[in-house]
């Protein structure tokens, strides 16, 4: 599986490699044991508890810039209010990790520490999916309105929200076919 980001996208973000994450920058889960599969099974309990259902979690690897960066596609669904099911894809790209033994592939243990240092990458990355998705339920308790899985739902062309916002900016994604019917303006109560 190869995600290729379209060229018009923007600036790529300038995220850390793995293991030159700091926990006063943010960043958790850079010593997990958790294994990939009770990571997933983690991810599948969170999104259960926010009504999600999902259908697959798939490994995979992005490539984002210049750098291959190992991944997973987690499908689900939730119900609407009107009982019409709605689809999603969160996509979860690890921390690109640096090259084992100075880059130089003849190495012995190259390929072998190389994907120990992806999977652990991975690992953090879902740890914390997990615990972004823990603090949306608890926004969620918070704010009674708020869609805890609403950016990642799957819309036209197969994007998710969020992309659909990233892509086209907030007005042209989210605003109505024939938007220039409607009119701005400021409420004052009397």
């Amino acid at each position: 599986m190869q995600f290729v980001p379209d060229d018009d996208q923007g600036p790529e973000l300038d995220v850390p490699y793995y293991g030159e994450t700091k926990s006063e920058d943010g960043w958790q889960g850079h010593s997990t044991s958790r294994s990939y599969d009770t990571l997933k099974s983690d991810v599948t309990k969170a999104l259960a508890r926010l009504g999600g259902i999902v259908h697959g979690i798939q490994r995979g690897s992005y490539r984002i810039g210049d750098f291959e960066r190992a991944g997973a596609q987690i499908n689900y669904s939730i119900e609407g209010p009107d009982g019409n099911m709605a689809y999603g894809r969160l996509d979860v790209a690890a921390l690109p990790v640096q090259e084992p033994y100075g880059g130089n592939k003849s190495h012995s243990g190259y390929s072998r520490t190389l994907e120990n240092l992806q999977m652990r990458s991975l690992a953090m990355a879902l740890y914390n999916v997990v615990e972004a998705l823990k603090a949306q339920w608890v926004l969620k308790q918070l704010n009674p309105a708020y869609v805890p899985l609403m950016p990642w739902l799957l819309g036209k062309d197969d994007l998710t929200l969020s992309e659909a916002y990233a892509e086209a900016g907030f007005s042209k994604a989210l605003m109505p076919p024939n938007a220039g019917d409607f009119v701005e303006g400021d409420f004052r109560e009397k």
